[in-house]
Order: structure tokens, then C-alpha cells, then sequence
């Protein structure tokens, strides 16, 4: 069989992401695994919703396809133990109507050493290290956890997202840790600076807002809080976690006028939120009412606005990007994010 077929059969078999793929022949999943190969059978994880078993050589098999060097391996390891963390909500991620994907933040050492992107574009294109252990993750999902788009013709496909999103190819990135004036986020909640981690969080598209010309805090997080404060998002029903990936200089303009992490989680807190009256009768877009009352039924709510989250830690901010340039990406999502170590 040459080069090409073996490229063809991948599709056949249902492996691939729509892309192609490098075919996983046992030499290729052998040099994935290198010293780690006689531990092949070791199961990292059980990823609903399809309960798939995701042993070591799994994984491995799905990071060479992905395009991964070996040195990858025990970050997509990591990012697969943080998604089937039952605090994730995995199985809601894949077979729910919303266009959620799963967002990786790789942080501490390992970033660094494996030159991953936190710059210029760093959720875009061009760096290897973002783009396939992003992929790595996403084809662990669709090839264990069964995360495929519904359709008549697969009876195996769980994935229930309406529209979904570009994400579920890849949504990995780094902070800008040389130009960020706050520690990375996994350090913010109890790691350690020289502890290599992942964090997982259940993203929607970024929502990207430009705020550019101006230097005073307040101003471009009032842009910031407006824009966040959207009524049709999954936010605002489960008020749980929104994560902003902030540019160096939207950051260092808040840190440099004295503005601390938490000043800024306390400020969006405050600030944005949707007016009651906007959301009156909606309930989760007009069902679930029973199921879930939402808290603007709540008489405790009163006549004041509700905050898209329910307490300021749950805005999660990260820095990452170029030096020039105003902006700050929004990402709303449901459940919490999960961090884990990666075991090097």
C-alpha cells in the first residue's frame, strides 16, 4: 500500500478531523512512545460519552496523527486526564446543542521548552507545538470519547453541537509570560511557577474586543465588561467561569496604573452584567425553566442586573499575544476549568 492510500484509509476508517492525518503505523506509535512503550497498555482514562478507554498507546496513536513530536506526548497525556475530570463536564461538552470545544492553556516549563506560542497570533496559526497538541486532544476525543458530529450516516457520533466551531481542530496556546505583568493563571490558583501544567476550560469562539488609544484602566474595562455582557450566552444562565485571553497592552496598562488580578476580576464582576428586564421570561433561551429555574426568576435578584458570573474568581484571565495592539479575547463556556500537572 503506498503513501496515499494509507492517507485515504484514515478517512475511510473515520479517523481523521476532516484534515489529513499522518497514518499511525506501529513504527510511528512506537517513537511516540519511545521509553514509555512498555507501559502501552497503562490507562490514563475512560472519556465519556462513549466511555472509550484511552490507554497510553491510544493516545499516542491520535498524537501522531495529529502530527506530534514525541516530546509532546506527556502534554496531551495531561490534557486528556484534565477533560475527563468529572469537574469538566466532558460528557455535556460533547453531546450538548452548544458549540463548546475544549480550550488548552499549557503553562510553567514545558511551554517553554517545547517553544510553544504565546506571542503574535497565539491562537491562530504557525506554531507547531499549539497547533497538533490541540489537534492530539481533539482526535482523543472524536476516535475515544466518540465526539463526531451527528449525522444519519454515523451511528457512532455523540457530538450534539448545533454549529460548533474551529476549536474542535485545535485551541491550544501559552501565555506571553515574558510580557505579562500578573503570574500565569495555574500559579494564581495554587501551583507552583516551576510546575508544568495544563488547564482545560469548555470554550466557545473568542469574542475578540479592541479598545485601542486609550490608557486608562477604567475605560477599556468598562469596553471589556460591556462586551461581555451578552443575554444569549451560556454564561449568563450558569454563571459559572468566562475566561479572557487580554493583550500585553491592554494588561500593562492596568498593571502599570496600580490594578491588581483580582482588581479587575472584582471590576468585571461588578460591571458586567445583563439588565433584569432584558432577561425577564427568557429562561435558558426560552426553556429548561422547570429543569433549571434561572436566577433572575430568583426574588433574592431584586431589580439589580445580573452578573455573567456568580463571584469574581470565576473570571479567568490570561495574557497572551503581541505587544501592539488593544485587544482582549473573550471565551464563554460552561462548567469549570481543570488544571493538571504533566508528568514529565
Amino acid at each position: 500500500m503506498d503513501e496515499i492510500e494509507d492517507f485515504e484509509e484514515c478517512y475511510e476508517l473515520g479517523w481523521t478531523d476532516g484534515l489529513p492525518v499522518v497514518p499511525p503505523t506501529n513504527e510511528r506509535v512506537e517513537r511516540m512512545l519511545g521509553e514509555l512503550s512498555s507501559r502501552r497498555d497503562e490507562v490514563i482514562a475512560a472519556l465519556p460519552p462513549a466511555g472509550g478507554i484511552a490507554t497510553r498507546e491510544k493516545i499516542a496513536a491520535n498524537a501522531v496523527m495529529a502530527g506530534c513530536l514525541p516530546e509532546y506526548l506527556p502534554v496531551v497525556e495531561a490534557s486528556v486526564r484534565a477533560v475527563a475530570d468529572e469537574g469538566f463536564w466532558l460528557d455535556d461538552m460533547v453531546t450538548a446543542v452548544d458549540p463548546m470545544a475544549a480550550l488548552v492553556l499549557v503553562s510553567g516549563p514545558i511551554a517553554r521548552a517545547l517553544e510553544m506560542n504565546g506571542d503574535a497570533g497565539a491562537l491562530g496559526s504557525g506554531s507547531r507545538a499549539n497547533a497538533t497538541i490541540g489537534r492530539a486532544l481533539n482526535l482523543c476525543l472524536r476516535n475515544i470519547a466518540g465526539a463526531r458530529p451527528i449525522r444519519h450516516s454515523d451511528e457512532r457520533a455523540l457530538d450534539g453541537s448545533t454549529i460548533g466551531h474551529p476549536g474542535k481542530y485545535s485551541y491550544c496556546y501559552t501565555e506571553n509570560v515574558d510580557l505579562s505583568p500578573w503570574p500565569e493563571l495555574p500559579v494564581e490558583r495554587g501551583f507552583a511557577p516551576e510546575d508544568s501544567t495544563v488547564t482545560v476550560y469548555a470554550a466557545d469562539v473568542p469574542l475578540c474586543i479592541a479598545d485601542m488609544g486609550r490608557t486608562e484602566p477604567e475605560l477599556i474595562l468598562r469596553t471589556i465588561a460591556e462586551s461581555a455582557a451578552i443575554p444569549g450566552t451560556t454564561n449568563i444562565f450558569f454563571r459559572q467561569d468566562l475566561w479572557l485571553v487580554m493583550a500585553p497592552e491592554h494588561a500593562n496598562l492596568i498593571s502599570d496604573a496600580g490594578w491588581s488580578k483580582a482588581d479587575v476580576q472584582q471590576f468585571l464582576f461588578e460591571r458586567a452584567c445583563v439588565p433584569r428586564e432584558r432577561l425577564s421570561e427568557r429562561g435558558l433561551f426560552g426553556f429548561m425553566d422547570d429543569v433549571m429555574p434561572p436566577p433572575w426568576q430568583d426574588d433574592a435578584y431584586s431589580d439589580e442586573p445580573i452578573s455573567i458570573v456568580d463571584a469574581p474568581g470565576r473570571v479567568l484571565i490570561t495574557v497572551a499575544g503581541a505587544p501592539y495592539g488593544g485587544y482582549t479575547a473573550l471565551c464563554f463556556g460552561f462548567g469549570e476549568i481543570v488544571i493538571k500537572k504533566v508528568e514529565e
